[in-house]
């Protein structure tokens, strides 16, 4: 019971180890309150400690205000304006694949994360090559980051793409002239450690003298197989996402990550094995739109591309198939062999 004696001596062991008397509820620190960057007017008072020693200053956050708050507000928009008055904000990069940009009303969006979760031989790396070509059409001038987490980058099978993908597009100058090649950046990283260096460091400085239409991490979950702490992990979700959305509202570019699957089986009847998405809820409740990919058979081409959740893409699902220029719609391809 949430009044009863448990959290009534809960909360006054909280109060005594903290050494505030019981008139005041301590929030923050002003000092570790400038050290975030939250600055403005707030009402200032003094605790002391049970003993009436030294007064610690503190503020009541409610009353603050962030800094950039008053020059980042825009006003008000309506529903047309949003359409047209930050194009690059709301941009979305296609697939170049007719079913994946039905299913997602487009394409990927430049704000929040994506997430292609799948069997081992779903595709989950040939959508992420199609996608770093196909953001460079979609954006001009721009370059592609992509991070490996668990292979050697394909790089030949890259090449293989790109040079299917400027056949398919021969008629178009700016796809046959562009060398999309030199234009994706490659990381590789095999620790989080590491991971965190390139996201928190060398990614943003890149990002300060290059224009860069998307980010591919491939994988998320690889970096955080041997963590066991997962209090620890999750909230090294939450930072890694805060800062990717830091940087997307000053940068106006997609990011999509792959993700490994696990087996889940049901305890209670010890059947219905089906396959979720690795890094448990911790990791769900920040992603912004998840697609599942699975093989239909092990001896046929046929992929199924579900999509799990997203704000405005709608729970449905489609097929396609993985030939020599990447993902293709497979009834497209069949009505082409027809």
């Amino acid at each position: 019971m949430l009044g009863g004696p448990t959290f009534r001596s809960r909360f006054r062991n909280y109060r005594s180890r903290i050494g505030v008397d019981s008139g005041f509820v301590p929030i923050l620190p002003i000092t570790t309150l400038n050290n975030l960057g939250v600055k403005g007017n707030a009402s200032r008072r003094v605790a002391r400690n049970k003993n009436g020693a030294q007064s610690v200053e503190r503020v009541d956050v409610m009353l603050l205000v962030p800094q950039t708050m008053e020059s980042e507000f825009e006003g008000f928009s309506s529903g047309s304006e949003i359409l047209t008055k930050h194009a690059d904000r709301w941009r979305k990069v296609s697939f170049g694949v007719p079913v994946f940009d039905r299913l997602t009303g487009g394409g990927i969006g430049a704000r929040g994360i994506f997430e292609l979760a799948g069997d081992p031989g779903s595709g989950k790396t040939q959508i992420a090559l199609k996608l770093a070509l196909t953001a460079q059409r979609t954006v001009p001038n721009s370059c592609v980051v992509y991070i490996c987490t668990e292979h050697r980058f394909p790089s030949r099978r890259l090449l293989q793409m790109e040079a299917e993908y400027k056949r398919q597009q021969s008629a178009d100058d700016a796809v046959r002239d562009h060398n999309f090649v030199d234009h994706i950046l490659v990381e590789h990283v095999w620790c989080l450690p590491t991971l965190m260096a390139c996201l928190f460091d060398r990614l943003p400085k890149l990002l300060e003298s290059t224009k860069i239409s998307m980010l591919i991490i491939d994988s998320i979950a690889s970096p955080f197989l041997e963590e066991r702490d997962y209090i620890s992990r999750a909230e090294t979700f939450r930072s890694i996402v805060h800062r990717l959305h830091q940087l997307q509202e000053r940068h106006n570019f997609a990011i999509c990550v792959t993700n490994q699957v696990r087996s889940v089986i049901d305890s209670s009847t010890l059947d219905d094995q089906r396959n979720v998405p690795a890094l448990g809820l911790a990791w769900s409740t920040l992603v912004h739109t998840r697609l599942q990919l699975s093989r239909t058979t092990l001896s046929s081409n046929d992929r199924r591309c579900t999509v799990v959740f997203g704000p405005s893409a709608p729970p449905k699902h489609g097929f396609y198939q993985i030939d020599e220029s990447g993902p293709v719609d497979t009834e497209a391809l069949r009505v082409s062999m027809s």
